[in-house]
């Protein structure tokens, strides 16, 4: 005699942490693709980013969301809208936290991670903590302090130590989180892997190569829009701009006799290849937006939000 088959769970997980805590990083193992920004460069994830993981009678929509920080521009503070947008549709809340380095967990779990922590218990929703980065962590020992805080001071339904860079951990965590999902008919496509389009994938592969090539001031005032797309017979072709807010970024980013932004060209088109499975021609050009960044209208105008 068979017994009643489980009923199926579908829901939202947000991911939340201050920047570098290692969530786009998690999202794009989860998944299985690179959907989100993975840079060294704090705050370089701007748009609540959605990707699907799918399990036997289990749907998440993980939603990896801008590094928690205290809004100080126009940038800030639309980044911290898409963090609260993703809260206030999330069924689960994952908090991640880095345990990399000798902070004290006083000094690791205050501002802004215990502000981050208040606007998740005035929601009222499951709260798991995930330390990452414990694959920099020597000896072991050392996440036992870290731990003990947290449990007596984030109170989290459960604590999982991982690694996003090398998996460590990660299966445990999602045995944590697909139990607290609410029962719900499916609400993806079996093959779903995100809800954004490949034009917004394409931008972000692009800035992702800007970041990395570029470091520094120049990433925070980059926007990428995609403005043509064609789809030969045997290869894309995409004309992209790259938006800059400085006349010094624009150098930097166009480099001596364009050496700079050839040098992203390619690397950007390789990545494009890969995205789409096919190859892929990029045609890329560099406009000067003065103070875009501080513009509200343009900000959400380049961003797309």
């Amino acid at each position: 005699m068979s017994g009643t088959p489980a009923p199926h769970r579908c829901g939202q997980i947000a991911i939340v942490g201050p920047p570098n805590a290692g969530k786009s990083t998690l999202l794009n193992r989860l998944v299985g693709e690179a959907l989100s920004i993975v840079t060294p460069m704090p705050q370089t994830t701007r748009h609540r980013i959605l990707g699907v993981l799918q399990r036997p009678g289990v749907q998440a929509a993980l939603v990896d969301t801008p590094g928690f920080h205290l809004p100080r521009t126009e940038m800030n503070r639309l980044m911290i809208e898409a963090l609260d947008a993703a809260l206030e549709t999330a069924d689960v809340f994952l908090l991640l936290v880095s345990a990399a380095g000798r902070r004290s967990p006083e000094e690791r779990f205050g501002p802004p991670v215990s502000q981050l922590v208040e606007r998740l218990r005035n929601r009222g929703k499951p709260l798991v903590l995930a330390l990452t980065k414990v694959d920099l962590v020597r000896p072991k020992d050392r996440l036992l302090p870290l731990l003990d805080w947290a449990s007596r001071h984030v109170q989290p339904v459960e604590q999982v130590p991982i690694s996003p860079r090398t998996g460590d951990g990660v299966e445990r965590l999602v045995e944590v989180l697909l139990p607290l999902l609410p029962e719900g008919p499916p609400a993806w496509a079996p093959d779903d892997l995100t809800d954004r389009p490949l034009r917004f994938l394409a931008a972000e592969r692009i800035r992702e190569v800007v970041t990395r090539r570029t470091r520094e001031e120049v990433p925070h005032s980059v926007a990428v829009l995609v403005e043509r797309w064609d789809e030969g017979p045997r290869a894309t072709t995409i004309h992209a701009t790259i938006v800059v807010d400085r006349p010094a970024h624009k150098r930097i980013l166009v480099g001596r006799g364009g050496a700079m932004v050839r040098e992203v060209g390619i690397e950007a088109r390789a990545a494009l290849s890969e995205l789409l499975g096919r190859p892929a021609h990029l045609r890329l050009f560099v406009q000067l937006q003065e103070g875009w960044t501080r513009d509200p209208a343009r900000v959400r105008e380049l961003t797309g939000e």
